[in-house]
């Protein structure tokens, strides 16, 4: 909070319009005994609670100005007073000192203003300050501290108490005042435009600062995956109606230019040129570009992302590529491998929208020409060539708090998939796609339990070549795209992933990992004998040139014994 406490001292200087202490009207001889000590006036507040402030003056001790000065000061701390006086009578042997007080008024309304939107009567039901009750001046004091920190925690605003009003018959008037953002400073963007940042913030100067506002902007920029810290400061200014929001940035590198060679047991030796950058030319923009090849697989990919083709958030993203890779299965009844090169040349356009602060929807339209050459082995009715016309509806959610790393959160997506033969589709089918990941910080420091649970249904129709698929890198570890034999494709699909996450260097995070998944066709039943397994161990490497993912899991091969497999990827798995 930016306002000081000096400033609402205030209160007590305003609430002093009738909150004046007295002093002793007739002083006795310093020598004079106490006989006995009254209190007169008081009529809400009970005897005995103020004599028990009484302190210094006592029966049968002299009779002290000094004394009983600090007494009417105790007596008047106690809040509930308006003034407090002393007096003195005469008594056998000495004097009688008679206090007397003046009661604040019974509270009758208190009322707020100068902020709307605030539902003011949640925290009077908290006061300690209550209609019907006395005025206790201290409780008072300690609600309208309190006010402050409730308004600022519970809905995020900052605000001020600007001015206190209260009358001889109970009624409390308080006026508040918001405190407005002057200007925002970004600072540390060196490549983004600022225009990248400022579209993700749900405020502008002028308005009134609300720091739930502003942490939920933040984290949208966080979440961008352009920056590795994010930080924020208010200042402090001439009005202290006003306050300049500085957001300080560290920017991460998010381009990269890559080559090498990679090794598996299905694509053998393949060599890859990537390029890529997730906020090309520091205007938010995603374009990549990639070329794999080797004896069985040659894959090209173009990717363009706009995630502001207008104001309100629509984003669209373009891909086009052509992969062509061998295809080997053997049939039932058979021994012989058959095998063909598969050639697929097609592309994708996507439009999203986002649906509150969490949640974004989209539509795909994708084009796909298959074509197989190369036969060998003995003849698959499945090497046949077709089209593919496909539209996609999808929501995805995402409440994790970190793009690359989260500790906290989940994320939601469902995609439906419809195959049609408009323009010259030869496959009819509707898919079903469920996914939830969900992120537990078991530790302090970056140790986090992340599981996710994904399912897939083949609605209606025949899927046929774009049946579900799973194994490899993203699904399930230790088995091959398909598993062995065409044994993990199907009309339906089950995959549960879990990975225990813990730091080992700065940058360097290690895994342990379990997979589970099978599928099966819309005439077969699944039990949980069913599921292919596997575990393994990897490591995530945060580098320049993204975050590196490199796993080895352990598998079944076809004779049922546990073999490994080494994978490599970008980002996290889920």
């Amino acid at each position: 909070m930016r306002l000081s406490s000096a400033r609402l001292l205030v209160v007590l200087i305003v609430v002093g319009i009738f909150f004046q202490m007295g002093s002793v009207s007739v002083w006795a001889q310093e020598s004079s005994l106490v006989r006995s000590i009254e209190v007169q006036g008081n009529t809400f507040i009970d005897t005995e609670t103020i004599k028990a402030s009484i302190l210094k003056t006592k029966v049968d001790q002299p009779a002290v100005e000094q004394q009983i000065l600090d007494d009417l000061r105790s007596i008047y701390d106690l809040g509930y007073f308006q003034d407090v006086s002393a007096s003195f009578e005469p008594a056998v042997g000495g004097v009688q000192v008679v206090f007397h007080v003046v009661e604040n008024p019974i509270v009758q309304e208190i009322s707020f203003s100068g902020m709307t939107g605030v539902p003011f009567g949640e925290y009077q039901k908290q006061m300690k300050t209550q209609t019907g009750f006395i005025l206790n001046v201290h409780d008072l004091w300690e609600d309208l501290y309190g006010l402050r920190e409730w308004i600022a925690s519970e809905y995020g605003y900052f605000a001020r108490i600007a001015d206190l009003t209260a009358d001889t018959d109970g009624r409390i008037e308080v006026e508040l005042a918001q405190t407005t953002l002057k200007d925002v400073v970004i600072e540390g963007n060196e490549k983004t435009k600022d225009f990248v940042i400022e579209r993700e913030l749900s405020f502008e100067p002028g308005d009134p600062v609300n720091i739930h506002q502003v942490d939920q902007s933040l984290r949208r920029i966080l979440m961008l995956g352009y920056f590795d810290e994010i930080s924020r400061d208010f200042s402090e200014e001439d009005d202290p109606d006003e306050t300049v929001l500085t957001i300080n940035l560290t920017e991460r590198k998010t381009g990269s230019a890559t080559f090498g060679v990679s090794y598996s047991t299905v694509d053998r030796l393949v060599g890859f040129v990537e390029a890529a950058d997730d906020n090309f030319l520091g205007r938010g923009q995603r374009v990549n570009a990639t070329a794999r090849f080797g004896k069985k697989l040659q894959e090209y990919e173009l990717g363009f992302y706009e995630p502001y083709i207008d104001k309100t958030g629509t984003s669209l993203g373009v891909n086009l590529y052509r992969r062509s890779r061998q295809q080997q299965i053997v049939l039932k009844g058979e021994t012989e491998v058959s095998s063909a090169q598969r050639t697929t040349n097609g592309g994708d356009l996507t439009l999203g929208r986002p649906f509150g602060e969490f949640t974004r929807g989209r539509l795909t339209f994708r084009v796909e020409n298959n074509r197989y050459d190369d036969f060998s082995g003995p003849p698959n009715p499945s090497f046949e060539d077709y089209k593919n016309r496909m539209v996609g509806f999808g929501v995805n959610t995402n409440t994790s708090d970190h793009p690359f790393n989260p500790t906290e959160g989940y994320k939601n997506d469902a995609y439906l998939e419809l195959g049609t033969r408009m323009f010259g589709g030869d496959l009819t089918y509707a898919k079903l796609r469920l996914e939830h990941s969900r992120y537990f910080e078991v530790k302090d420091g970056g140790y986090v339990l992340a599981v996710r649970g994904l399912g897939g249904r083949l609605l209606g129709g025949d899927a046929g070549r774009e049946a579900f698929s799973i194994g490899g890198a993203d699904t399930l570890r230790g088995y091959p795209y398909g598993g062995y034999e065409g044994s993990l494709v199907g009309d339906h699909m089950l995959v549960m992933n879990a990975e225990f996450r813990f730091p080992i260097f700065e940058k360097v995070t290690g895994v342990v990992f379990t997979d589970w998944g099978t599928t099966w066709n819309k005439n077969e039943s699944m039990g949980l004998q069913d599921l292919a397994n596997s575990y393994g161990l990897g490591v995530r490497l945060d580098t320049p040139l993204g975050l590196l993912r490199l796993d080895y899991g352990w598998g079944k091969n076809v004779e049922d014994q546990r073999k490994g497999q080494f994978y490599f990827g970008i980002g996290q798995m889920f």
